[in-house]
């Protein structure tokens, strides 16, 4: 039970961009000079939204030849934050460009403890407007604070909620650690999955996945809407690319046989975790009601080292479900890819992830590969194409000896 790793409390999200539309060529000019550019524009970009102060944010960037994939980003190290000023940033962002290929990723590396991944997003997506227009412009589109949902009042409901999942998730861990209950393989038999292959799902088979010699490292796959309307998988009529993204999650969670749906309601710089019956009840046309009956307590910081050793039994039975909004930004650079990575979290923890970047629809999912290979016809038809297939990013390598 042990073997079950424990996340690091670092948030990496990756963007892809496809920069044909773009008339500037400061990334490839900073990447010569050091990258000075890039950071001036992440601290303007902090402090003009006045979402974060700029001495916890800093930026980099490095050319590399290729098309260059979200995967590709991956592979390339940080800058060591303390050679740009600040050793123990918020929010450390680093543009990575292709030399042979108009194409960039943006990656965004968040200190949980000190800094939300939306926000961390919103001043990235502000600081792309301000490289395209020169870090002198100092323009950004909307600055401010973020629609706030409405306040959660905690109360007996909830804290009943919070000893019902305690209570179950300590049941399930004695069970197979103690009784071995449950199938060791999780929701082979359910998906079709090759004999022997462990798809973990439950207590029982996370405990096994973990125990094997070698556990493949969590996969993702990306997806892009290629319009702001897409056909849902079943029907013919049209939806917004959201709502299709939902039913097709929902879906999976019962091909997988997860219990339930598992979310955090952004109240930054806290959340409400909660939970609901079905993925679809977290649509933008649900009251929020329907969210907060299922809700653990108010809000909190997101779990740390001492949750996770329990977090990570009630993960494996639920998927999670991530909203980063909707975000108009002016810069011409096209949005092709996102993907939303908790560093270390484990594949038993299933989940899937959006966001709209002005007005393209970009989703992921993660999970074990043969899991989110269950999944893929339904995602491609909902949402739209699948754009990349990857596996978790390693720690040791985008921050060579960082803790």
């Amino acid at each position: 039970m042990n073997t079950v790793p424990i996340p690091k409390r670092k948030l990496l999200l990756c963007v892809r961009f496809d920069l044909s539309e773009t008339e500037s060529a400061v990334g490839a000019i900073d990447a010569r000079s050091g990258g000075v550019v890039h950071d001036e524009c992440a601290k303007a970009a902090a402090g003009a939204s006045n979402l974060l102060d700029p001495i916890g944010v800093v930026g980099s960037c490095v050319a590399t030849a290729g098309e260059l994939s979200i995967e590709d980003a991956q592979a390339l190290p940080f800058v060591a934050s303390a050679t740009l000023g600040c050793a123990d940033p918020a929010v450390e962002f680093s543009w990575a460009y292709s030399s042979t290929a108009p194409v960039a990723v943006m990656r965004v590396l968040v200190s949980l403890a000190k800094c939300d991944g939306v926000t961390a997003l919103r001043i990235g997506l502000h600081a792309m407007e301000l490289l395209e227009g020169g870090p002198n412009d100092g323009k950004i589109s909307s600055p401010g604070g973020f629609a706030a949902p409405p306040p959660i009042r905690p109360g007996l409901r909830h804290a009943l909620n919070f000893a019902n999942m305690l209570r179950r998730t300590l049941s399930s861990i004695v069970a197979a650690s103690a009784f071995k209950l449950g199938d060791p393989l999780g929701a082979n038999k359910l998906i079709g999955a090759k004999e022997g292959v462990i798809v973990p799902t439950t207590a029982r088979s996370t405990i096994a996945y973990w125990a094997q010699e070698k556990p493949a490292p969590t996969s993702f796959a990306l997806y892009a809407a290629a319009s702001p309307k897409s056909k849902k998988a079943e029907g013919g009529e049209t939806v917004k690319p959201y709502r299709a993204f939902l039913s097709a999650i929902e879906n999976w969670r019962v091909k997988l046989g997860l219990r339930a749906c598992f979310v955090l309601v952004n109240q930054r710089p806290l959340v409400v975790p909660t939970e609901v019956r079905k993925v679809t009840d977290i649509a933008d046309d649900r009251d929020f009601r329907v969210r907060y009956a299922g809700a653990f307590g108010g809000p909190e910081a997101p779990p740390g080292d001492d949750v996770w050793p329990l977090n990570n039994f009630y993960m494996a039975n639920v998927v999670f479900v991530n909203n980063y909004g909707r975000h108009a930004r002016t810069f011409k650079a096209k949005a092709t890819a996102f993907m939303w990575d908790w560093i270390g979290m484990g594949a038993h923890v299933w989940g899937g992830g959006c966001v709209e970047i002005n007005g393209r629809f970009l989703a992921w999912v993660r999970g074990t590969r043969e899991g989110i290979d269950a999944c893929e016809d339904e995602l491609a038809g909902a949402v739209g194409a699948k754009k990349e297939a990857l596996t978790q990013a390693r720690w040791d390598v985008i921050v060579p000896g960082g803790k």
